[in-house]
């Protein structure tokens, strides 16, 4: 397989539907000096977040469609394939150190988050009850996948030149070393 290329919507959305087999929303976009479309001024997320409401999965034919209508539009994914872990882009890249040891963990960084990818229905466990971190799991919660305005890969979700995805770990496998990226990042803070 040749190396994907997640700048061209129509081949990241390619990549995310057929090796990884997920689901795939169209989202708002950024326009340049103009902001976000959904047309909230302070946007927090602009061009990196679906439209209000339930996620509504179109067949390919419309999503195909509706990319093409829509250029440089977000690529929403539900989070039921994955649980998405959020932590400050520091503590992920200071956990992604710790991680390359054990296995590669997708990561991908949105503005001044990281963005892990575990297990589904497992994200919980990574956290312990001081971590200042955001577990997304399930139909109801998504995540933007680059190209997306502001979002892009540091480890991809798929085994590179190949069709293989890359086995997510349970959130127990990143528990420790979140808790071990958060204490180095307190002591960093603190000199």
């Amino acid at each position: 397989m040749e190396p994907v290329d997640t700048r061209r919507a129509d081949l990241a959305a390619r990549a995310y539907a057929s090796v990884l087999g997920w689901p795939l929303v169209v989202g708002y976009r950024h326009r340049p000096r103009q902001g976000c479309t959904c047309g909230d001024p302070t946007c927090p997320t602009p061009g990196a977040h679906p439209a209000p409401g339930p996620l509504r999965y179109p067949g390919p034919t419309e999503f195909a469609r509706q990319l093409e209508d829509a250029p440089g539009a977000a690529l929403i994914a539900p989070t039921v394939y994955f649980d998405a872990l959020i932590v400050s882009k520091r503590i992920g890249m200071s956990l992604m150190v710790e991680l390359d040891h054990i296995a590669p963990v997708p990561c991908l960084f949105d503005g001044g988050r990281a963005v892990l990818l575990l297990l589904p229905a497992t994200g919980r466990y990574a956290l312990s009850p001081r971590m200042p971190a955001e577990v997304r799991s399930g139909p109801d919660q998504w995540i933007a996948l680059p190209p997306s305005h502001g979002v892009h890969w540091d480890t991809h979700p798929w085994v590179d030149r190949t069709t293989s995805p890359v086995e997510l770990l349970h959130g127990r496998d990143v528990s420790w070393h979140l808790d071990y990226a958060y204490k180095c990042e307190l002591e960093e803070a603190r000199k």
